[in-house]
């Protein structure tokens, strides 16, 4: 999941022939930190793939949205340092001689309505992700170069003074950047919220596969009983396009990974398909005992895995008058939620049927209403690794 992070004091100039950032005062590492994770870059222009400069765009899911102008990408970096510590006695080699250097962290810049720069990148700016280089020697024996997180620095220094030394100078370590005015960030079109064909869902007429469902067919939901399908639509990728986005690679949830006989039979979904999780942890963490789980974050539940040997896939999604859950090869699963982000991954022309059908869809200001609480990516994960550390069940 990417992260934005404030750059204090820089300033680019959006409107010069050539941006350059600007950093103001020396920009010292410590002062890069409270990294805000989100799930999604909602862009102007639906289909998008790439954020050029000067395209505008709002970060969704996670924490704050933030709202700006794409400014190009570049490479966060700081020069190498040299850190001496003495030897108190007398006539032997120093403690350490070092050389410590930040590994480039490849970044992309956004800039926003108040001219605030940030930083997004892969990874937040903490001790536990940023990862140093530290070689030269320690009481004259040489140090094999070694890369590791800062936080994990006294793994391959000794405790005290050295490693005292080695933190204090990447506490006050200028930061350099090097700035592309055009660069570009492609986008995961890895949005879509699908079923798989051949996937067997509920129906007033007993257990269907997708691929034969209709519109007004009546489908068994979880809250509001049956309920008529008002809109239906498909999309098939091929070998290529699979291999050139791995993301929409399905994922596989085998019979019985998520609970007792849940699913019935493996279910194969699009990585951004919730699923619903039932269990005390949920409660504990958000209030609710249901909630609301994409696929691709439960990645670390023995039994779910990416179905790497599909050569292609047909997704399927459906839409009732409001977000459901209904009942796919015996697991609780979601129907398509008209999220702005989801609406747009279901291209122009299906676009316009769901805007004509639910016209305040059009409103920028109007989100739906979930079916359950929805946890954001980090959330998400963090949900799934509680379940794994207490050895208990997604659904119980």
């Amino acid at each position: 999941m990417p992260y934005y992070t404030l750059i204090p004091d820089a300033t680019i100039d959006l409107n010069a022939e050539t941006p350059v950032i600007s950093l103001g005062n020396s920009l010292i590492l410590n002062e890069l930190s409270g990294s805000t994770e989100f799930d999604q870059y909602d862009v102007g222009s639906p289909g998008a793939t790439t954020l050029q400069p000067g395209d505008t765009f709002t970060t969704s899911g996670g924490g704050a949205p933030l709202s700006g102008t794409y400014a190009g990408s570049g490479t966060v970096s700081t020069a190498a340092a040299g850190v001496t510590v003495p030897n108190p006695l007398p006539g032997l080699p120093p403690l350490a001689s070092l050389t410590v250097q930040l590994n480039p962290i490849d970044a992309d810049y956004m800039v926003d309505g108040n001219g605030n720069v940030y930083l997004i990148t892969e990874e937040p700016f903490d001790q536990s992700h940023l990862g140093v280089t530290v070689s030269g020697s320690l009481s004259g024996i040489p140090l094999v170069a070694t890369s590791v997180p800062i936080s994990q620095l006294g793994n391959v220094l000794p405790v005290g003074p050295v490693l005292n030394a080695v933190q204090s100078t990447l506490d006050t370590v200028v930061v350099n950047t090097a700035y592309d005015p055009n660069g570009t960030l492609p986008l995961d079109a890895e949005d879509v919220t699908c079923f798989v064909a051949g996937t067997l869902i509920e129906t007033k007429d007993g257990l269907v596969s997708v691929e034969d469902l209709k519109l007004g067919d009546l489908i068994a939901t979880r809250d509001n009983g049956y309920q008529p399908i008002r809109w239906i639509g498909s999309v098939k990728l091929s070998p290529a396009a699979l291999a050139t986005q791995p993301k929409l690679r399905p994922i596989r949830i085998k019979a019985g990974a998520l609970g007792d006989n849940t699913p019935s039979s493996d279910l194969l979904v699009s990585p951004q398909h919730r699923v619903l999780v039932r269990s005390k942890v949920a409660l504990k963490m958000f209030g609710a005992l249901e909630v609301l789980v994409a696929a691709k974050q439960l990645l670390q539940i023995e039994g779910v895995d990416v179905a790497a040997d599909m050569e292609s896939v047909e997704y399927f999604h459906f839409l009732f008058d409001r977000h459901e859950v209904v009942h796919s090869n015996g697991a609780a699963t979601e129907s398509l939620y008209t999220g702005a982000q989801a609406l747009k991954s279901v291209g122009k022309a299906a676009r316009e049927e769901i805007f004509a059908l639910f016209p305040q869809l059009r409103d920028a200001d109007f989100t739906p209403e979930p079916a359950r609480p929805m946890p954001s990516g980090r959330k998400a994960r963090k949900l799934a690794n509680r379940h794994l550390q207490h050895d208990r069940a997604m659904v119980c």
